[in-house]
């Protein structure tokens, strides 16, 4: 697996310092005492800091150096802003989950895929349905959507039980990031229909998304459904001034 960045790693190990040892309002170390500390250069200090900065969690006060922020203070149990993959998030929940293989086939694009792909109209893309299920029932039910160009073996001979993030990521594709849109459901859409989830399992949640490489290219269009009793997200709410723009008066 690919480690992460040097600058992201030491973001991290700032982000935990933080959060373990801080209260929002309290000044930071210096870039110098970071850089002994972690035994890295001050520049790349100097980058996990914009990234931290860029998440709220550290603030500059011009002339009197960086801060914990308030966002420092808040733990929200799942954010909602953290990509992950499924199977990284069952296990980190506790859930031993069977995954099976519903189907996995070759077929026409649709116009929004091929938008997304950056491919043209006519073009194939290969499509994965697989169904989590926990205790014997349904728990998490995907629709996994890639270009094929993405893939460096026959679909036929890639193991599809496997994290579709991790297959990627070992073909050279390491999403770093998804746009995703979450609606709550009563079953899967009807395209989506398998006999194994009816109106009478949910509620489900939604969660559709694009996910793309470091480089913005999108590799992977998924709708997962969670099971709503079994799965939540959080996410932490900001007022807009706080993000430097202004609103209404």
């Amino acid at each position: 697996m690919r480690r992460k960045a040097l600058p992201r790693q030491v973001r991290d190990s700032i982000a935990a310092l933080v959060a373990d040892e801080m209260q929002p309002g309290d000044p930071l170390p210096s870039e110098m005492a970071f850089a002994e500390r972690l035994m890295v250069s001050r520049s790349t200090v100097r980058e996990a800091m914009k990234l931290l900065e860029q998440e709220g969690l550290v603030e500059t006060r011009r002339g009197t150096g960086r801060f914990a922020s308030a966002l420092s203070g808040l733990h929200p149990e799942r954010p909602m802003t953290k990509f992950e993959s499924i199977t990284k998030m069952m296990v980190e929940l506790g859930y031993e989950s069977i995954t099976r293989v519903v189907s996995a086939v070759t077929r026409d694009s649709t116009p929004s895929e091929q938008l997304a792909f950056a491919i043209e109209p006519g073009s194939k893309v290969f499509e994965t349905r697989r169904l989590r299920e926990y205790e014997g029932r349904p728990c998490i039910y995907s629709v996994n959507v890639l270009d094929p160009r993405t893939l460096s073996a026959a679909a036929d001979d890639i193991d599809w039980g496997d994290s579709v993030v991790l297959i990627l990521e070992r073909m050279g594709h390491e999403i770093v990031a998804s746009s995703a849109h979450i609606t709550v459901v009563s079953e899967p859409r009807e395209e989506d229909a398998v006999p194994e989830i009816g109106p009478e399992v949910g509620p489900w949640l939604m969660v559709d998304e694009q996910c793309v490489t470091r480089l913005g290219r999108c590799v992977l269009i998924s709708r997962d459904y969670h099971l709503g009793s079994m799965f939540s997200f959080s996410v932490v709410r900001r007022r807009e001034e706080d993000f430097g723009l202004s609103g209404p008066a």
